[in-house]
């Protein structure tokens, strides 16, 4: 059943004590009264009928084998808004969730289904993957203040991913989908569309959730499988559009030119002195990182392409950096304590 909204009560202006945290904010309790969203967690949960048939349509919709030999995984279930739809196509789906009290309401509600209670981003989906014995499939409302993470993590478990029909906040979803010399074109969008076929699919609006965003959603259609994974060392891209991005408005020779003194290259190749991020392809990041492999001094550098960004902590390049496929390479350790 959809979820209602409760009417806002007006309450009174209090004086605040200047000691108290003035970012603190109570989060609204869901009609129910039995289960409280988590500001923390980024919990906003679909609660639109159509809209939650729409997506899971859209989901069962999608090309690639018969919907009923899929490996469903939803990451980040909540209360089952989702997760009550799909079972009843998928019962053999697996539900992942970080928060004890929807686990405990999902357990009274959907006695049957396979819960995994873990951090989305810690979760291994190649062992997952491998008891379940295929590929999977996935879907998810996922929380706005995590979704580039949760992106990257599906990227870094690429070769255990078949497809997934995830929501996102719109402007996110933009950058996903964004081309060279767009405003929005990102760090984001070489990444997903090096390693996956992304489609904006339709908008969501805010009064669709609760609690109510003052941000609209959308939904995106990633397809891994269609995606050859790029040929290059995903470190050295990896620090490539760190650099070149955090400066987007300098020119590569510029915004690159630590890396490169590092790695002793003296400059860059002529077509590429003088150009910003924005105007390079996502192809062209992998031609460029692939040059780079080439040209640059690895073994004597002291060049540092960090893994875990979120601990500011960065390694020396290895042997081990330059294979196709190491683990753990885009997304942070976690989110945060619960």
């Amino acid at each position: 059943m959809p979820l209602k909204h409760v009417p806002k009560k007006k309450k009174e202006i209090k004086k605040q004590d200047p000691k108290e945290d003035e970012t603190k904010v109570d989060a609204p309790r869901l009609p129910s009264g039995e289960f409280r969203p988590k500001q923390s967690l980024g919990q906003n949960f679909i609660s639109d009928q159509n809209i939650m048939n729409r997506l899971c349509n859209a989901f069962d919709g999608d090309e690639g084998g018969h919907p009923d030999g899929r490996q469903v995984i939803e990451v980040g279930a909540g209360i089952g808004s989702l997760t009550h739809i799909l079972h009843k196509k998928y019962p053999k789906m697996t539900a992942i969730e970080i928060d004890a009290r929807a686990i405990s309401q999902l357990s009274r509600t959907l006695p049957n289904l396979d819960v995994i209670h873990d951090d989305v981003l810690q979760v291994d989906y190649d062992a997952v993957s491998k008891v379940k014995d295929t590929k999977l499939w996935v879907i998810g409302n996922l929380p706005f203040y995590i979704t580039s993470q949760i992106l990257f993590c599906l990227v870094d478990y690429k070769r255990v991913i078949e497809m997934a029909v995830v929501t996102a906040q719109l402007e996110v979803a933009q950058r996903i989908v964004a081309q060279p010399c767009e405003f929005e074109y990102s760090i984001l969008s070489v990444v997903m569309q090096l390693y996956c076929k992304p489609k904006m699919l339709f908008k969501i609006p805010s009064h669709a959730f609760y609690p109510v965003p003052k941000v609209e959603s959308g939904v995106i259609r990633l397809d891994f499988k269609q995606k050859p994974n790029p040929q290059c060392a995903p470190l050295v891209l990896k620090r490539i559009l760190r650099d070149a991005f955090n400066q987007r408005r300098k020119m590569l020779k510029t915004s690159l030119r630590t890396m490169l003194d590092q790695l002793e290259i003296p400059r860059l190749p002529p077509d590429l002195e003088d150009v910003r991020p924005q105007q390079i392809s996502p192809e062209g990041f992998v031609a460029l990182a692939t040059w780079v492999q080439k040209h640059g001094n690895f073994k004597g550098s002291t060049a540092t392409f960090g893994v875990h960004d979120n601990k500011r902590m960065c390694a020396p390049m290895g042997p081990e950096s330059l294979e196709p496929n190491p683990q753990r390479i885009w997304r942070q350790e976690h989110h945060g304590e619960v």
